[in-house]
């Protein structure tokens, strides 16, 4: 499914739009919810600690949001979990100052016809499975696209980025590392700033502006 730039617009709206409910007071870290999604369309994930993410499109009509920290705990690390008008917010933070990111792990299983936003403040990022636009930023580390169908446009600052088996439009980016695209078609574009860009079984098929 190839989304048209108004229904871009519409799910940018997304991320600020107000909550149903008053705010959710934040949680420690482990975190495990689950939150029913009849009306679902969008995740909204603005990762201010950092961490590896890993989202996963599936046929379930429950979104579970997980996080741990992976055996190294970090007693400052503060997740919250919102509900709105089309899906959700995730939030992540830290409650005091600390230059570096946390070495978290956040686990996101929603159903794949889904919209995803993401900004992490740095981390390995995972996204599988998914139907609908895919914008995404990370100031370090690799990102791994599986099995994308819709829109995407993902950039890391720092670390290589992989789109395999995939029908999109849109594009991938780092600012220093390598790009590979591997058995994909749509209208995609991968491009890198220091590094290089290698292109397997790619069929590009061209759509209207």
């Amino acid at each position: 499914m190839l989304l048209s730039f108004p229904s871009i617009t519409l799910f940018a709206q997304l991320a600020v739009a107000p909550a149903i409910h008053p705010a959710v007071a934040p949680s420690a870290i482990p975190f495990d919810t689950t939150v029913a999604a009849p009306r679902f369309s969008g995740v909204a994930l603005n990762l201010a600690a950092g961490g590896n993410v890993r989202i996963v499109g599936g046929d379930s009509k429950i979104v579970r949001v997980q996080v741990t920290d992976r055996g190294r705990h970090c007693a400052d690390c503060i997740v919250s979990v919102s509900e709105m008008p089309n899906g959700i917010q995730v939030l992540t933070g830290r409650t005091r100052n600390v230059p570096a990111s946390a070495d978290l792990q956040i686990q996101i299983d929603l159903p794949t016809q889904t919209n995803v936003l993401l900004t992490s403040a740095g981390g390995e990022v995972e996204i599988e499975g998914i139907d609908g636009y895919v914008s995404g930023t990370t100031d370090f580390g690799a990102v791994h696209l599986f099995r994308l169908s819709g829109a995407v446009k993902v950039e890391t600052r720092r670390g290589d980025v992989t789109l395999r088996q995939s029908y999109v439009r849109g594009s991938v980016h780092t600012n220093a590392g390598r790009v590979l695209l591997e058995d994909v078609g749509g209208d995609v574009q991968g491009t890198s700033s220091k590094g290089g860009v290698t292109e397997r079984r790619v069929e590009r098929v061209r759509t209207a502006p």
